[in-house]
């Protein structure tokens, strides 16, 4: 038991640098923080759990191996790089109307959704768990389904603390920002996940040349 204590003290400091990295979730959790309220980052972590809890058992079954393939490097960065920058896109051309703008194309169906689909979307995200998370996993099946199960509780304890207190703090400072302020919030989001999209795309292309 304090072989598992330790793995899993281990497994949470790791997963929370994960977390804790700029995103497309945290840059999501910022931004509908001030538009929807302080638990829009717990919601987002719902859906990010749910994808992310598929992948584990995925994984735990030998998905790991076929992630680090270079094609499939190549499409997830590519593909995931694409998707970035068009929601970069959306963030910094609804600046002008900050007040008022509309939530982003993605977060139409609810959080949740966007949680999914960001996760899917987010090629650092692959990568992790195709090569870090991989290894994690391997180790908490050491202890069987219940090392595996407690691991990824751990792993998501990380994100939902993270998210929800990026959503926190903007939803707590919403109302002391003016307008000019949340619109340099809108525009810095938007244009790092531009910049963070130019990045995958090329890093994919480096896979396929």
């Amino acid at each position: 038991m304090a072989g598992l204590t330790g793995f899993l003290a281990s497994a949470f400091a790791i997963s929370l640098t994960g977390a804790m990295s700029p995103g497309p979730l945290t840059t999501l959790a910022i931004t509908e923080g001030a538009r929807r309220g302080r638990w829009a980052g717990g919601w987002l972590s719902a859906g990010h759990g749910l994808i992310e809890g598929s992948l584990v058992v995925a994984i735990g079954l030998g998905l790991g191996s076929f992630l680090q393939q270079p094609v499939v490097s190549a499409l997830i960065g590519i593909g995931g790089g694409l998707f970035l920058m068009w929601m970069g896109w959306g963030l910094v051309s609804g600046v002008q109307a900050a007040a008022n703008a509309e939530a982003p194309a993605v977060t139409r169906l609810g959080l949740v959704p966007a949680g999914v689909a960001l996760s899917l979307s987010n090629p650092y995200w692959s990568l992790w768990w195709g090569t870090v998370g991989a290894g994690l996993i391997l180790t908490a099946l050491e202890w069987g389904a219940l090392g595996l199960a407690i691991f990824y509780l751990v792993h998501w304890l990380t994100d939902l603390i993270w998210l929800n207190l990026m959503s926190f703090l903007t939803a707590s400072g919403r109302g002391l920002m003016n307008e000019r302020i949340y619109r340099g919030v809108l525009m810095t989001c938007g244009l790092f996940l531009s910049a963070f999209s130019v990045y995958f795309v090329v890093s994919g292309l480096r896979f396929v040349l």
